[in-house]
């Protein structure tokens, strides 16, 4: 991939100009080597040391390092009409850890960082950018004291994460851009559902309360009992994420007016939303667990039952965000750091996204854009390397490779075995791929000087 540059950073404000530079050099070093430790990504003791003393420091802000994370991502949209934002929040574990700071998890057992992320998504499927970002840690004297949650002002909770990730996100972007934002049931929030009351902004969220209508009665029971407004089918993957098989469905909808909670303190009393349910019809296959039955919450309006289809599937572009925190765990390893103190974690967890990212974005698009130049993607060096390695020749054509030949040649050089049945290589065998091709291009680049 072609190195990053200040330039791509508007904003980036480290205290220091050469901290600035030791930033975007550790990302560059990153990408080059998905997965590898801090001394192994890097050439040598001076520069590990550096890597250390930037995330340790205390002269580094981490708003200072989310800041610069947001000004790369929305430099990612610029141009765009329309984009789709799915948010989640993921536990970043370092249950074996022995670092200063870190919080409780889902439990007293397990400890780490929380990282609540915001990814912009192509409304053709390609991951952007992330937008937003940010890490925290639960500290110990709360854990056991869910009970006092309702007691306390929306603010103070942690489910405020969402109303402020989304409302960052507005703010970055402004309201020129139709901005769609996409949650699953975590999101299922009132207070929530008034964060999308700006021009150009609406939410896509999977429900999961069967709330109370202005009618009397409740949400999910009233949708279901509506007649099917017409069926369809999704392409679905199966457990191992390669084999995807049609699941037929019905769907319904209803505009439907949603009554505030009794021991909601919000000042709103009700909220006019569309109810989109899809139910599946089709058997289990033989590796579902249980059948398809969505319940989607959405401030869009929707008269027919092709703008209902359309809804359900952004919401399927949202388990990007999930193969993004799987690349964040599994591709660049940062669960396996070894940092001694919390904000050190939570500063390599934002610089570590931007690589995750920029593999997403390149697998991603190969698929959805697969007769690009790969050149837009991939330096010249990269590709003639890879074609070299690949097609055993020394004869490097004139023309530039397609990117979506490319990705595949990266993926076998990851182990992709590129059989009918397995389809295009995933995620995990395109980062070992790339991780080979430029230990393989650093030779090229010293045998040609």
């Amino acid at each position: 991939m072609h190195q990053l540059t200040e330039k791509d950073f508007p904003g980036l404000d480290l205290g220091d100009i050469r901290r600035n530079n030791r930033f975007v050099s550790i990302i560059n070093r990153l990408n080059e080597q998905p997965g590898s430790s801090i001394p192994k990504f890097n050439e040598g003791w001076y520069d590990t040391k550096a890597t250390y003393n930037l995330f340790k420091s205390k002269a580094v802000n981490l708003s200072a390092i989310q800041q610069a994370i947001c000004g790369y991502g929305s430099k990612q949209v610029e141009g765009l009409n329309k984009i789709l934002i799915a948010h989640d929040i993921s536990n970043i574990s370092y249950n074996d850890l022995d670092a200063e700071g870190l919080g409780y998890l889902d439990n007293a057992k397990g400890q780490g960082i929380l990282c609540y992320s915001s990814i912009a998504i192509s409304t053709d499927g390609i991951p952007m950018s992330i937008l937003y970002q940010n890490t925290w840690v639960r500290p110990e004297e709360d854990l056991g004291k869910s009970y006092k949650r309702k007691t306390r002002q929306f603010e103070e909770k942690e489910s405020y994460e969402w109303y402020r990730g989304i409302t960052e996100v507005n703010q970055l972007l402004g309201k020129d851009i139709e901005k769609i934002h996409i949650c699953d049931r975590g999101a299922d929030i009132y207070e929530l559902f008034f964060s999308a009351f700006e021009k150009n902004t609406d939410l896509l969220i999977r429900s999961k309360h069967n709330r109370k209508l202005g009618d009397g009665s409740h949400l999910w029971d009233t949708v279901s009992q509506l007649p099917s407004a017409g069926t369809a089918s999704l392409s679905i993957p199966d457990k191992t994420g390669k084999k995807r098989e049609d699941i037929a469905f019905e769907v319904r909808y209803l505009n439907v007016e949603i009554l505030r909670p009794l021991a909601n303190k919000s000042k709103y009393e009700s909220i006019d939303l569309t109810a989109i349910e899809i139910k599946q019809i089709d058997q289990l296959k033989d590796w579902q667990q249980e059948s398809i039955h969505w319940q989607l919450l959405t401030t869009i309006s929707i008269n027919t039952v092709i703008e209902a289809l359309q809804c359900v599937h952004w919401y399927c572009l949202r388990w990007l965000i999930e193969r993004f925190h799987y690349v964040l765990k599994s591709g660049t390893k940062i669960e396996e750091l070894q940092l001694k103190q919390a904000e050190s974690l939570q500063k390599a967890v934002h610089t570590y996204s931007i690589v995750a990212m920029r593999i997403m974005q390149m697998v991603y698009l190969s698929r959805v854009s697969p007769k690009i130049n790969c050149e837009l993607v991939l330096t010249k060096e990269q590709w003639m390397t890879l074609y070299m390695i690949i097609h055993k020749t020394k004869e490097i054509p004139q023309q530039q490779p397609e990117l979506g030949i490319v990705v595949k040649w990266i993926g076998k050089l990851g182990g992709h075995l590129g059989r009918k049945q397995d389809g295009e290589p995933g995620l995990k065998t395109v980062w070992r791929g790339y991780r080979k091709l430029c230990d393989a291009t650093l030779l090229y680049s010293i045998m040609v000087t």
